[in-house]
């Protein structure tokens, strides 16, 4: 029997008893942490091509599927499928899920081949398939075996300040001319803050800053003075009558805490472009930032008041919570490009993994050093830096926490990027919500993206 065949096979079997079978060994699996997708008797399938065709790859889910070594040992340009190849695909063959397919070369990796058990995943709704490894063995003899993948560092939660730091520098050594790494002697060589982001920073730890004086400030940058307007008025909001100045956005509409972290938001996210090419099949930046702030904004509402904190600022976590993308691209512009490569072809890991392997780094800590660089609320530097730590227990957690449990919920919801992420239950707890209602705040949010998409286009045009 073939590789595709049997997977059929093993397959038809999880199918036809799933929902009876929920033994504790899967549930061990399934919830734990690190996810045990993670683990090295999993098997994830990726599906490549290039000019000469498609392949199929199966590596180890605690290893990361690495290009450059298939270049090395192929002499072949792989990139990933997309979405809609992958689903053309699945209806050609009448598959509801794609694990091996007939037809297009099996590549396995090495270390495959070493357990002593392995399992199929599906999905996390359904018991994964277990079967020994002696049985993968004799089923991969008409595969190419090789040693495709590389191994994870996924100890990224546990560096500090001091660590990112070093880490940021390293990676400027290693990957930018020396020409440039003359010019890099005393600063990270990104932009400075921009004026209206610094006059807007002066009012926050102002205690006699007022809506006449904020909106003074945000009317010193006309685009941005239109863009707060234009946010008062989206659907989203549901205002009656017109508001036709940023001081209307305040007093009838936003309020005065969360205009003025809108304000330093949009500030900030214009001070960097957006790259023009990313992974593909990711939500546009735009869009999974206002999608992203807006949950962080109906997750706090939806808090104990005695939980709660500032709605304005969470927003602004929400806003930013990917401003390491967008610095990614504006240092690392040919690295950049790798690692939008390999998180296409990763789509089983956390792509901060990804990061840390090719660049000795992650967009976290990058961005992390640049807005402590700008002198930005340590609300905001500690949430986007703590984002994906569910172990965070420091100084503003709630905010960090409110970032780790939106993005897993609309990953859950088919929006953003990554791989399924279970919500660690302790987060939630410390939030003082449940899943349940996380979900359902989510859902309604997703659907009223119609609304919001009127904030990303003015958002993608100002940028």
């Amino acid at each position: 029997m073939t590789l595709p065949a049997f997977f059929s096979k093993a397959l038809e079997r999880l199918h036809s008893r799933h929902r009876q079978h929920h033994d504790e060994e899967h549930m061990y699996l399934m919830q734990s942490n690190p996810p045990a997708s993670y683990s090295g008797n999993v098997i994830n399938t990726i599906y490549l091509q290039d000019a000469h065709g498609q392949v199929q790859v199966l590596v180890p889910g605690n290893r990361m599927l690495d290009l450059n070594q298939l270049a090395l040992q192929l002499g072949r340009q792989f990139s990933a499928l997309t979405h809609d190849e992958l689903e053309r695909i699945k209806q050609r063959h009448k598959l509801s899920e794609l694990t091996a397919l007939p037809n297009m070369d099996s590549l396995v990796d090495e270390h495959l081949l070493q357990q002593p058990e392995l399992f199929i995943i599906t999905d996390e709704n359904q018991p994964w398939q277990k079967i020994s490894g002696e049985t993968f063995r004799q089923h991969t003899t008409s595969s190419q075996i090789g040693n495709y993948s590389a191994s994870l560092t996924t100890d990224v939660h546990h560096l500090n300040a001091h660590q990112d730091l070093d880490d940021v520098h390293a990676a400027i050594q290693q990957f930018t001319p020396l020409r440039i790494r003359q010019r890099l002697a005393e600063t990270l060589d990104l932009p400075p803050l921009p004026e209206t982001a610094k006059r807007i920073i002066e009012l926050r730890v102002d205690p006699k800053a007022d809506t006449v004086s904020l909106a003074q400030a945000v009317e010193m940058d006309p685009g941005m003075a239109a863009q707060v307007v234009s946010w008062a008025r989206s659907p989203y909001y549901g205002v009656r009558g017109e508001v036709k100045t940023v001081e209307d956005a305040v007093l009838r509409v936003l309020g005065f805490d969360l205009v003025i972290n809108l304000a330093l938001g949009l500030a900030l996210g214009r001070s960097i472009s957006v790259p023009k090419s990313g992974p593909h099949g990711y939500a546009p930046y735009w869009q999974q930032a206002v999608v992203t702030a807006t949950l962080c904004g109906e997750l706090v509402r939806a808090m104990p008041s005695r939980h709660r904190p500032n709605a304005g600022l969470a927003y602004l976590c929400g806003l930013l919570h990917n401003f390491g993308y967008l610095v990614l691209g504006h240092i690392f512009p040919p690295q950049f490009s790798l690692i939008n490569r390999h998180i296409e072809a990763n789509p089983h890991i956390n792509r901060l993994y990804i990061e840390r392997h090719l660049l000795g780094m992650t967009r976290e800590q990058v961005s992390g050093c640049l807005m402590q660089q700008w002198h930005m609320p340590d609300e905001l530097v500690l949430a986007t830096r703590h984002q994906h730590n569910p172990m965070y227990t420091g100084d503003h957690a709630d905010y960090a926490h409110l970032l780790y449990v939106a993005s897993r919920s609309l990953r859950r919801h088919g929006f953003g990027d990554g791989p399924f992420e279970r919500c660690e239950p302790t987060v939630l707890d410390a939030l003082a919500l449940r899943e349940e209602q996380v979900d359902e705040i989510t859902a309604n949010v997703l659907a009223k993206r119609d609304n919001l998409d009127e904030m990303v286009s003015m958002l993608t045009n100002a940028a």
